[in-house]
């Protein structure tokens, strides 16, 4: 038996992902006390993540407490500008950073930079034992915690998180369900480079083809943009395998003026897009996270950022119930946490859901309705601060965390 069976672990989290290993970060620096599993569960021959996040006000906040802001700030590019539009209709919505008093509505890094940032944080906690492993094939709910076997060993934890979509299975076998909704819809990413700077500036560009988000990136003197487009399987299929040429011809006949004109592409993944609810966040000592919890539509940008408000007010409950003597995977302290989360999860999990719905449609109500919408937007400064301040995850109580 290995020393990552014989230690009694406060926390095993399974899966090394964006989520995984932000909340061990989270974790490590809030208790020293606590000891902490880190099971990275990804293969190697898995593809390299080219997405980009859009990381909102809220979570750079929760990045400055941890420390990890100033190795990462140089990586992003602010979004001080968010113009929305519906193509083909005179309805659209500006919104600007400093009206809302923020220097920035989010900033936008690439996936691959926030997982090299996070990799590199991990060493400098002593608490944290990071290990590459198979997914635990079972869970087994034990007196005063969770048993789990892994090739180093069986093992035991107060509280076992699955983090990432990647553990659904591990939950499933529990006897959690999901509810699935599949909006018969692809998300085309790409790197592009504009033929003009981006300026801080977003789309959010809605079309008969799908949603298109244009995110600023840093680099090639503020030309370089990331783009997330929502199409028919059968669409993206096709513009994913076409050259170039004809893919930049295809996107810039959807973007219009408003938002430039595309120059290149340097590659072109797809992702199904599905909205998948966990009916069970918590059990006694288990949790789910992030995409285990809770994936839904790109078009709003709220998967990670949610996450991160998640684990911050799991963190603050935990280290509460750690100073009062009570145990990490107690379920009343569990159920404390989904109902301090349930509000700010139904919001974002209800507008990315709602909004590709809306812009999807194509009856002249529908379309007379959201271009309403946009125009009412863009007129009313009280709608704008919601609208704004909902986006980047301002609406949502502040975690408590160490400073």
């Amino acid at each position: 038996m290995s020393e990552v069976s014989n230690q009694h672990w406060h926390f095993a989290i399974v899966g090394a992902g964006l989520s995984g290993a932000c909340l061990a970060l989270l974790l490590a620096r809030q208790q020293s006390q606590w000891n902490i599993l880190l099971i990275d569960t990804q293969s190697h021959a898995a593809e390299p993540d080219h997405r980009a996040s859009a990381l909102s006000a809220s979570t750079v906040d929760v990045l400055q407490t941890m420390g990890l802001w100033r190795d990462l700030a140089t990586s992003t590019a602010a979004i001080t500008r968010i113009d929305v539009s519906d193509r083909g209709h005179i309805g659209s919505a500006s919104l600007e950073a400093s009206e809302q008093a923020l220097s920035a509505f989010g900033h936008v890094v690439e996936n691959a930079q926030l997982a090299t940032v996070f990799a590199q944080a991990l060493p400098a906690f002593p608490n944290i034992t990071r290990i590459k492993a198979s997914a635990p094939p079972l869970l087994k709910p034990r007196q005063g915690g969770m048993g789990f076997l892994l090739e180093q060993g069986e093992c035991q934890a107060d509280l076992v998180v699955l983090a990432g979509g990647e553990q659904r299975p591990l939950a499933q076998q529990l006897g959690i369900s999901y509810r699935r909704h599949d909006y018969q819809r692809v998300a085309l990413v790409a790197n592009l480079v504009m033929a003009e700077a981006h300026n801080g500036l977003a789309h959010e560009r809605f079309t008969g083809d799908g949603a298109i988000a244009l995110l600023p990136l840093p680099g090639k003197g503020d030309k370089r943009v990331s783009l997330v487009w929502t199409l028919a399987a059968e669409r993206a299929e096709e513009l994913q395998g076409a050259n170039a040429e004809d893919f930049i011809h295809s996107l810039n006949h959807q973007l219009g003026s408003r938002a430039g004109a595309a120059l290149e592409v340097d590659y072109r993944q797809c992702f199904p897009v599905k909205k998948i609810i966990a009916a069970e966040q918590v059990r006694s000592h288990l949790l789910l996270l992030g995409n285990a919890a809770h994936s839904m539509h790109p078009v709003a940008g709220q998967g990670f950022n949610l996450s991160v408000r998640d684990m911050a007010a799991l963190t603050e409950v935990l280290s509460k119930a750690y100073c009062d003597g009570v145990q990490s995977g107690d379920l009343a302290v569990l159920q404390d946490y989904v109902k301090l989360r349930k509000d700010d999860q139904g919001r974002a999990i209800a507008l990315s859901d709602k909004l590709p719905k809306l812009f999807g449609m194509d009856e002249t109500l529908a379309m007379a309705a959201r271009n309403l919408g946009l125009i009412t937007l863009d007129l009313l400064p009280p709608l704008r601060q919601g609208f704004a301040r909902f986006g980047a995850g301002l609406m949502a109580r502040r975690a408590q965390l160490r400073e």
